[in-house]
């Protein structure tokens, strides 16, 4: 399938609907489609295109509704009335009609022949009213984003975060640490068992390979791959460095895209990652030492090194279930991103207004 995106300007253009802009021509790209976008500059090459069959579906992103170019406005309007066999789309942004900023445009222009899109309820309401229209013709489809790109993840941990799912998960935990036995691994591998009984889809990312220092290093990684696969949580408990180091810029990814820290060690003479944690504004689990406590006050959740992982299991799912920040943070991933919103919501609208 064809699709132009519309827009007074485009990308690299910086602003809120020319980031929606490319945000969603990258993700209907993901999907499978030929997508073109124009600003009004090439007014002429997206005609000439759209008149020789080039394009199934349009979406006009604010110029239906905004007197920015209003010759552009009428064009665009005649084009959607007289296209046969193509699916044309406002999408509403903003209403110059009901916004006094816009009062001495005095807005009057018919609406066009087109599936309404609206970003909000609230938009909808309004343009309903200018198009006279019911509110329930009108689509929503909230704004979307492309979180990777936002959070600035690597190529490698954005890839990892598709490949095991992360984006879906209920709980992102990270434990920047080698793979050596004080570090109480197991402890998280039991955890993750745990917290998938309680009904809480969870994840841990394990940055460090097996100390190349310490011979028992392969020996451990090999008992842990073990008791991941005895619990059933291999594809919820990734080794980041198992097949290479984590660079700097991977690490600084993970903080980015996890939702808390969880550092378990049975010793530890400092502890950086509770600094490196806290700078990211993670949550902190960590285990109640006395280098953590010097470390951080009483700005974390504790607990003994040795607790059992269904007591922990316990306290962390009745957190996830009750942090407001965990569980807004959850809804942008699962609502608001492009990829999902365009499988989802955007494609089954186009392809019916092309069938129709």
């Amino acid at each position: 399938m064809h699709l132009a995106i519309l827009h007074y300007t485009k990308p690299p253009v910086v602003g809120g609907v020319e980031r929606v802009v490319g945000e969603q021509a990258r993700a209907m790209e993901q999907l499978g489609w030929t997508v073109c976008v124009f600003g009004a500059a090439e007014r002429e090459v997206f005609r000439r295109r759209l008149e020789e069959g080039g394009f199934d579906a349009v979406i006009v992103h604010n110029v239906f509704t905004m007197p920015f170019d209003l010759a552009w406005t009428r064009e665009l309007t005649g084009l959607a009335e007289k296209s046969v066999g193509v699916c044309w789309v406002n999408w509403v942004h903003d209403v110059a009609a009901v916004n006094p900023a816009y009062a001495e445009a005095g807005w009057d222009e018919p609406a066009p022949k087109a599936i309404d899109v609206a970003v909000s309820n609230l938009r909808a309401r309004e343009w309903a009213g200018v198009a006279g229209k019911r509110v329930d013709e009108i689509v929503v489809i909230p704004n979307g984003v492309d979180a990777g790109s936002v959070l600035g993840l690597t190529e490698r941990v954005g890839r990892l975060a598709d490949v095991r799912k992360l984006w879906g998960s209920d709980l992102n935990l990270l434990q920047p640490a080698r793979l050596v036995r004080r570090k109480n691994v197991e402890l998280g591998v039991g955890l993750i068992a745990s917290l998938r009984d309680r009904g809480v889809e969870a994840r841990l990312i394990v940055t460090g390979a097996p100390d190349p220092h310490q011979a028992d290093g392969r020996r451990y990684f090999e008992e842990l791959k073990g008791l991941t696969e005895k619990l059933g949580v291999e594809q919820q408990v990734v080794f980041g460095g198992e097949e290479s180091e984590l660079g700097h810029d991977d690490l600084r990814s993970l903080y980015a895209l996890c939702d808390g820290l969880f550092f378990p060690s049975w010793s530890e003479g400092f502890g950086l990652p509770l600094l490196e944690a806290k700078l990211h504004r993670l949550a902190i689990w960590c285990s109640d030492l006395p280098a953590h406590r010097e470390v951080m006050g009483m700005a974390a959740h504790w607990f003994e090194p040795q607790v059992g992982a269904e007591e922990l299991g316990d306290r962390m799912a009745n957190w996830c279930r009750t942090d407001e920040w965990l569980l807004g943070r959850r809804r942008i991933w699962r609502e608001h991103d492009w990829g999902w919103l365009c499988k989802e919501r955007l494609v089954p609208l186009l392809q019916a207004g092309i069938e129709g």
